[in-house]
């Protein structure tokens, strides 16, 4: 069955076909910051031919989660992405508009912590705040995400001033994210009837934030071509 991965490395692959044109005599770079939902990055860009180009760099998105709260728990962390990313961007016009294939690779996770100030239900157990302790969670993500968008950057095709713009929007398949959960310094922490709720609860959270398998990526930046 063809799934996102597929899809993601069959439009990389061919991308190069589309290019057919050969490549220009001065094969140019450039060099750009972005800020977007993947975080601030710093992405260099090589022309390949005079409509594909490759383009990599690093991303970093940290921010600090409050007062979420699942199945009635509140829960506060962090979320943390720190990702090399490459692609394949293919500019049909030879011009700033481009089609891009690629991935995100390293680290995505979020970490969350909860105290409970009273009773809560874990899976379908009421419990209170003695009992339960306090409850981790994390969530990791694949640490390898295809990436399929489009936008605008003329950093190396479609204009001679050294000082371009980027803009672009697409889809980071980060695939279903995984859940864990256990419980520290409570009554039942080491409980297995209480393990098997903690469990129940984990696939609660899990069910909960299923669509975040698919993130959107959105960023601006400006960039310096030489």
């Amino acid at each position: 069955m063809i799934n996102k991965h597929h899809l993601a490395i069959a439009a990389v692959a061919v991308l190069p076909m589309l290019a057919s044109t050969p490549a220009n005599a001065d094969n140019k770079y450039a060099v750009g910051a972005q800020v977007g939902t993947d975080g601030y990055g710093i992405e260099g860009q090589y022309s390949l031919t005079d409509r594909l180009a490759l383009r990599g760099g690093y991303h970093d998105l940290s921010f600090d989660i409050d007062d979420e709260s699942y199945d009635g728990i509140t829960y506060n962390g962090d979320l943390e992405f720190k990702n090399m990313a490459a692609f394949l961007d293919y500019h049909p016009f030879n011009n700033g508009l481009f089609i891009s294939g690629g991935a995100y690779f390293g680290d995505k996770s979020v970490a969350l912590s909860a105290v409970p100030t009273g009773t809560v239900v874990v899976g379908s157990t009421s419990v209170t705040n003695v009992e339960t302790g306090t409850l981790n969670s994390s969530v990791s993500l694949a640490d390898t995400a295809p990436y399929l968008g489009f936008g605008f950057d003329n950093g190396v095709f479609g204009g001679d001033s050294p000082l371009a713009f980027h803009a672009s929007v697409g889809v980071m398949f980060t695939d279903t994210p995984e859940v864990s959960l256990t419980s520290v310094g409570g009554t039942l922490s080491a409980d297995p009837t209480f393990l098997a709720e903690l469990a129940q609860e984990a696939q609660n959270l899990q069910d909960d934030i299923s669509d975040f398998e698919y993130y959107p990526v959105v960023k601006v930046g400006l960039t310096l071509r030489f």
